[in-house]
């Protein structure tokens, strides 16, 4: 399956208003941002749509300025929400700096009508080699992902009411760009085939664990 895209160079000043506030980018002078962006690209997805896979990808920071963007693992049994990225987040430092011969670790699908700005991986090296607030703002996020992905994978490795809670929950809230879902636990139950108690319970675990925190019948996911 190939990503499918409709691909235009750089980017809108609108979207360059957004990219100079978002981290790493934040740390560097907006001329210098000006002139990085030059070489991007915007790539812009439908609903379904991959915007990348294990064989074709983007090799650079992928901006997402609108819509869903979900990592998915797929195989023949099941489809697992990874994670969701929304406006203003960033996704793909795992493509960096890696041989040709290494795959994309999940497969990207768009789940609203998306628009990605894409910074290429030569652009994102000459700024940590050239510019170390940059350097040190690009170890930070790297720090922040893995404390996020260490977190996931507490929660995917947890009992199974709660393993199956927050991957509904990684779906349901990214249907809006607040990342939160109004959800009815009875209907919840009835889809994945528990009792209302025991996703109750789950629930409980993840808010503790700083998974999800919730006001009534409104859930939100934690990014990190």
């Amino acid at each position: 399956m190939t990503p499918e895209k409709r691909t235009f160079p750089g980017c809108s000043e609108e979207d360059f208003e957004v990219i100079k506030g978002i981290s790493p980018f934040s740390s560097i002078s907006e001329e210098k941002l000006r002139k990085v962006l030059e070489s991007a690209e915007t790539r812009v997805y439908g609903i379904g749509e991959v915007a990348a896979n294990e064989s074709a990808f983007a090799k650079g920071l992928s901006v997402v300025m609108k819509g869903v963007i979900v990592a998915e693992n797929r195989s023949d049994k099941k489809i697992i929400a990874l994670n969701a990225f929304m406006k203003g987040e960033i996704f793909g430092a795992a493509s960096l700096f890696k041989t040709d011969a290494q795959k994309y670790a999940s497969v990207m699908v768009a789940k609203k009508p998306s628009r990605i700005v894409v910074v290429p991986e030569k652009a994102v090296a000459e700024l940590i080699a050239s510019d170390p607030a940059f350097a040190l703002e690009f170890c930070a996020y790297l720090t922040g992902k893995i404390r996020f992905l260490n977190k996931k994978l507490t929660g995917y490795t947890s009992k199974k009411s709660v393993r199956s809670l927050l991957q509904y929950l990684e779906v349901a809230c990214a249907e809006n760009d607040e990342g939160n879902a109004k959800i009815n636990i009875s209907a919840v139950a009835e889809e994945l085939r528990m009792s209302r108690t025991t996703l109750y319970a789950a629930a409980e675990i993840l808010e503790q664990a700083g998974f999800i925190k919730h006001e009534g019948k409104v859930y939100t996911l934690l990014r990190i």
